[in-house]
């Protein structure tokens, strides 16, 4: 059996998309997963690259010395965990295609796979445009990912990422052709939408971090008829930012519960809300062409969608019917929009979600995918 590496600097347990890669590989391929913390229950083999470590002083000199310069192959290498995933990989028997995951992987992935196997980039957001502009990105790490991207992607036998406009971010700035698009759809759900109830309830899921405000919700959420309750789900990726956000606003109208894990969420969605929020001001390029996993959950859930004006949300969310979009990305904005639906204009995008999660579920759009590794390990 051909063997395949997916190779990715990130938590896999927690990692939905390297988790669809290995699922749509299972059944033709030896899927060997890297990447932090233990084996995350799919693929045949893992190979746990150790977290890293704290930098000293002296590193973190060498690093800023390094990037003001703006040679940035000794800052990826000082990173001890890149180190350590390079040496683990070269001990394995080879493969027959290396699957590397956003930009960080890309070095690694390269000099794993030699001249012989091939390299599918799945880059997934924009790799320049994920950090907020500041004046440290802007001195030392803006140059960083642009110099991945240049150095690796045009040798990678295809590229990958979330969408149409970061594809053609990727082709204006790194290469000749096109890359193709691999959406964040989960598994399909056999469900059907829930009834709206004496309270129309909504959730929110995702990342507690400070760069999504999601304060924002919180605050549209206070602007909201009687009609609705408001439920907050977050991994705490901030716990700082997650304890102030419950202390100025858990009450009577907005709730905070415990995440579920991964594979669960779009069946808890389904069973306990009635509409899906997602409110993201567009500060970095990543956040303004934003197509993420928790648009495609809410579908796979039925429930009907409300988000702000991001470029690819806006123009899914309304060419399925699935929602409806607020005018700006103000909070007073986003409550207008929900405080306008009533009871059959919700019902009614339940039921265009529920048409919507059969195209834009795992099983469609990653069979794609399967037959891209076929491609390239004939």
């Amino acid at each position: 059996m051909q063997r395949v590496l997916l190779l990715s600097f990130s938590t896999l347990v927690s990692d939905p998309r390297v988790r669809r890669h290995a699922l749509a590989l299972a059944d033709s391929y030896y899927v060997v997963t890297a990447g932090y913390g233990e084996a995350p229950g799919y693929g045949n083999e893992h190979i746990q690259i150790p977290r890293p470590t704290p930098t000293c002083y002296f590193k973190k000199f060498l690093k800023a010395v390094f990037l003001l310069l703006r040679v940035y192959s000794p800052v990826y290498w000082l990173d001890d965990d890149k180190r350590a995933a390079l040496k683990l990989l070269k001990s394995l028997e080879a493969f027959d295609l290396v699957i590397a995951n956003d930009a960080p992987s890309l070095p690694v992935a390269f000099f794993s796979a030699g001249t012989s196997v091939p390299v599918v980039a799945d880059m997934h957001e924009f790799a320049p445009g994920e950090q907020l502009p500041g004046w440290k990105w802007n001195l030392f790490w803006k140059g960083y990912p642009q110099y991945l991207c240049r150095r690796f992607l045009p040798r990678a036998n295809h590229v990958l990422t979330v969408c149409d406009s970061i594809a053609e971010l990727y082709r204006q700035e790194f290469l000749v052709t096109l890359p193709g698009v691999l959406m964040n759809c989960p598994s399909y759900l056999e469900a059907v939408p829930k009834e709206v109830g004496e309270k129309i309830r909504l959730i929110h899921h995702g990342a507690g971090c400070p760069s999504r405000k999601l304060e924002l919700m919180a605050e549209a959420a206070l602007l909201l008829d009687e009609r609705f309750e408001f439920d907050f789900m977050l991994v705490e990726s901030d716990s700082a930012y997650c304890s102030w956000l419950k202390e100025t606003y858990e009450g009577q109208r907005i709730r905070f519960r415990e995440p579920v894990p991964m594979p669960l969420i779009s069946e808890v969605l389904n069973r306990d809300y009635d509409i899906g929020v997602f409110l993201l001001e567009p500060e970095a390029i990543s956040y303004k062409y934003a197509l993420p996993n928790k648009l495609f959950e809410f579908m796979q859930a039925r429930l009907a969608v409300v988000v702000s004006p991001n470029h690819e949300m806006a123009r899914l969310v309304r060419s399925t019917s699935v929602g409806v979009v607020s005018e700006d990305f103000s909070s007073a904005s986003l409550a207008r929009a929900i405080n306008a639906l009533d009871e059959a204009t919700i019902m009614s995008m339940k039921r265009a979600s529920a048409v919507a999660a059969q195209r834009y579920c795992a099983e469609t759009v990653y069979s794609d995918f399967k037959r891209l590794a076929d491609a390239f390990t004939r």
